[in-house]
């Protein structure tokens, strides 16, 4: 499939559409350290940091390797990012974060299966990773909930001097 930016996925309370220049404030105001706990950044706070971010987002999804999408209710409000990310034959990688406030009602588990079902149906690969950070709980269920098993664990560096006790899980398909 070749990625382009009218790509729309709509589940039962939302809305997934490529990033764009209209998100930026609102990424800025949401991606905050809380947000971040579990992952390998380390939010500035910076608004240019975050339209570099939307930059190198609409140009990995050109050269049809990343699609980073905004996520938004039905009301158009900003929810949080998703991605399908690092696309190859061999496999994707699946990720999100979510504004504080919507954390904990279900909306991870909506957003990484319709990510599941569009990368089903339009890409070809063997299988799906999906990295969590070991004492992220809330997001270890996602995977497990949806039939990925954990394949590896490793270290990641979330900044000079901390890491994340990330662990791998995948979801492999028949050839």
């Amino acid at each position: 499939m070749r990625l382009n930016t009218n790509i729309r996925i709509t589940t039962d309370r939302l809305i997934l559409k490529p990033v764009d220049e209209s998100y930026i404030d609102d990424i800025n105001e949401c991606f905050i350290a809380e947000v971040t706990r579990y992952m390998p950044f380390n939010p500035t706070g910076d608004r240019n940091d975050v339209i570099s971010f939307v930059k190198a987002s609409k140009e990995s999804l050109l050269k049809n390797t990343d699609l980073v999408m905004t996520v938004l209710d039905f009301n158009d409000q900003f929810i949080g990012c998703c991605g399908i990310h690092n696309i190859t034959a061999e496999s994707i990688e699946l990720g999100l974060w979510l504004r504080k406030d919507r954390q904990g009602m279900g909306l991870g588990t909506e957003i990484i299966t319709s990510l599941i079902e569009f990368s089903e149906n339009n890409f070809t690969f063997q299988y799906i990773l999906y990295p969590v950070d070991e004492e992220n709980t809330a997001s270890r269920k996602i995977p497990e909930k949806l039939g990925f098993s954990p394949y590896k664990k490793y270290q990641k560096n979330k900044g000079v001097s901390s890491y994340l006790n990330i662990i791998e899980y995948r979801k492999y398909y028949a050839e």
